[in-house]
């Protein structure tokens, strides 16, 4: 008899990187860049504020892989439960009769609230479960039960669902309003139903944390599959509800930027922003605030506990982080009591503010933007009911700064650092990638500071960079403008100097006589992927094409529409999108091939210019 051994397959060893030695030498390059060029490009005392800000912030928010990720963990955890200890004292807050009149004799916190509730009131109107049932969706992100890696609509719809006590009820309900998912639901799990049972009961969320600077991570809740699937109906009611009165969540950033960088001249406005707002949303408040039928209706989705490390903790606040009507809840918290603070400071008994004022005050999530003259009496009326400010990030005096949705401005000038990130992985696969996401997010740093005539011309941190692609033997790859950062390098407006200045091989563009040019890219992929259940995917569709059933815009808004779309790419690949999704578990980078004609590129019809090594 013979014995056969069967060995096993060697393991394939990867080529590895060191980040941080990269990211170290870039940082003292960086700074090199910035104090040798001060006295030489300096337009004003303004660009000594932008070196000093960038030089110490540039590596704020990259961790390191020798910290201790325990230990953040333990200080965000612990800051998570001195919130919640803080906002046990406004559990319930002493409120006024609902049907008080203001008079002359009013106080003036009871005015204040009685404003705000009136202004809540008038925004959301009445609930119908109708209306919330047909915005009711799944998330893409993960929850209880379903492990990141796999987020899919089936995976969301596998048996058991994690659903707390109060929602599964409603659950129910909503699957007998919408037979096609049910039955949907229960054909793709027909083999371990009811076996497994449709339901997993849990008592709330699970507390976790994601990177957010080198001190401290930040703090997320994983909400039951079910609740969150509610959730994301109601979240979007909120909006729709929230865009009648002037907050688009959409184009709300971009607007707030342009206020602060306007306020950071005139100081017309203030910028306020607040600690742990999410956390410090009181229930006795909201319970004041909200038409009875829409509180009812988010405490009842909400997880009243979450489970932190190993711990449960009963939550004194409304929401965390990862409830889906957190962010709304508190825009409309903060922008109501914007509003009522703004009429109080005038004279006159109205509970409503004048509907041409609704603009005075803007709010996205806690970015808050209220008139400077209001600012400390605001900070003061929402610090009686629990909230905390952040003194560091708020602006409110006569400085010639503000902050607001990722915009610092200092007297209009765009002063905001580059926070460097860590890549996603070690490999070297990940390496170029992530020279791509520097490369791009520093020159439009530079050329902010130093112009465009001069940004290009004589830096170190560009030198290295590029002689890091030399040593690898890599080609840099341009893409369009539009492209992700990670894509490649997006300079094609100015391509023609960056190779005279640095030793640079691009890898080639090619044209054809109908001017269609095609690239190289990088494209991140995950290598598992599974079959599409096609009956949910025809719910998912047939759903989310009845809320676009609205009435067509007038010729001037097709316009509009079609003059801010964005060109068309083709993108070579062999996998069938429409039938397949990808599981998040094993991936990596790939040489990717792009179609367009709707690119410029300089010098295309000079190869030899753009191939210069």
């Amino acid at each position: 008899m013979e014995l056969t051994i069967k060995m096993k397959k060697p393991v394939k060893k990867h080529s590895l990187f060191n980040p941080d030695e990269i990211v170290t030498t870039i940082s003292r390059k960086l700074d090199l860049d910035l104090r040798r060029h001060t006295h030489e490009y300096m337009v004003d005392s303004n660009s000594k504020y932008f070196v000093d800000r960038q030089s110490k912030e540039f590596l704020k928010k990259y961790v390191f892989q020798a910290s201790n990720q325990e230990e953040l963990e333990k200080l965000t955890f612990q800051k998570f439960l001195d919130v919640n200890d803080h906002m046990a004292e406004f559990k319930e807050i002493i409120t006024p009769d609902p049907s008080t009149r203001i008079q002359p004799g009013t106080s003036y916190r009871d005015k204040i609230l009685l404003r705000a509730r009136a202004i809540m009131h008038f925004v959301l109107g009445e609930l119908d479960y109708d209306e919330w049932f047909q915005h009711c969706k799944h998330s893409a992100g993960s929850s209880i039960g379903v492990p990141y890696s796999n987020t899919s609509l089936e995976r969301k719809c596998t048996f058991p669902l994690s659903v707390t006590e109060r929602v599964k009820p409603l659950f129910d309900r909503y699957l007998a309003y919408d037979f096609r998912l049910r039955e949907s639901m229960l054909k793709l799990n027909m083999e371990k139903y009811p076996v497994t049972g449709m339901y997993q009961i849990v008592e709330g969320s699970r507390a976790s944390t994601v990177e957010k600077t080198d001190s401290i991570r930040r703090m997320i809740c994983v909400e039951p599959t079910g609740n969150m699937f509610l959730q994301q109906g109601l979240m979007l009611l909120f909006y729709q509800r929230m865009e009648k009165v002037g907050l688009d969540v959409e184009s709300l950033p971009e607007t707030h930027k342009k206020i602060a960088a306007r306020s950071s001249l005139t100081q017309e406005y203030a910028t306020i922003d607040w600690s742990s707002a999410s956390d410090c949303v009181s229930i006795g408040l909201l319970r004041w605030l909200l038409p009875p039928k829409w509180f009812d209706a988010v405490e009842l989705i909400r997880s009243p506990i979450t489970s932190l490390g190993g711990t449960t903790v009963e939550l004194n606040m409304f929401s965390t982080m990862g409830n889906a009507v957190t962010f709304p809840l508190e825009t409309l918290v903060f922008w109501t009591f914007a509003h009522a603070t703004l009429l109080s400071s005038k004279r006159g008994l109205s509970l409503y503010p004048e509907w041409d004022s609704l603009k005075e005050c803007s709010v996205f999530g806690d970015d808050c933007i209220v008139p400077t003259g209001i600012a400390s009496q605001f900070i003061e009326n929402l610090e009686s009911v629990g909230f905390i400010i952040n003194k560091e990030k708020s602006f409110y005096g006569n400085e010639k700064f503000r902050e607001s949705c990722g915009g610092d401005y200092l007297a209009g000038r765009d002063v905001r650092p580059y926070n460097v990130r860590a890549p996603e992985g070690l490999r070297m696969s990940n390496m170029e990638p992530w020279l791509y996401v520097v490369l791009n997010r520093l020159l439009s740093k530079y050329i902010l500071y130093f112009g465009n005539l001069t940004y290009l011309y004589d830096k170190a941190t560009l030198r290295y960079i590029f002689d890091l692609f030399q040593k690898h033997k890599l080609e840099v790859k341009l893409v369009p403008e539009d492209f992700p950062d990670d894509a490649g390098l997006k300079m094609s407006h100015d391509i023609e100097r960056l190779v005279r200045s640095y030793r640079i091989s691009l890898s080639p563009i090619y044209s054809n006589r109908h001017g269609t040019l095609q690239f190289r890219y990088c494209n991140f992929q995950y290598r598992e992927r599974q079959k599409k259940d096609p009956e949910l995917r025809a719910w998912d569709w047939l759903k989310a094409a009845a809320k676009r059933n609205a009435p067509l815009p007038d010729v001037s808004q097709r316009v509009e529409q079609y003059a801010k779309r964005k060109p068309f790419y083709l993108t070579i690949s062999s996998q069938e999108p429409s039938k397949t999704y990808s599981v998040r578990r094993k991936g990596g980078y790939v040489e990717s091939v792009g179609h367009t004609c709707h690119w410029h590129v300089p010098g295309i019809t000079a190869p030899g210019l753009l191939n210069r090594g």
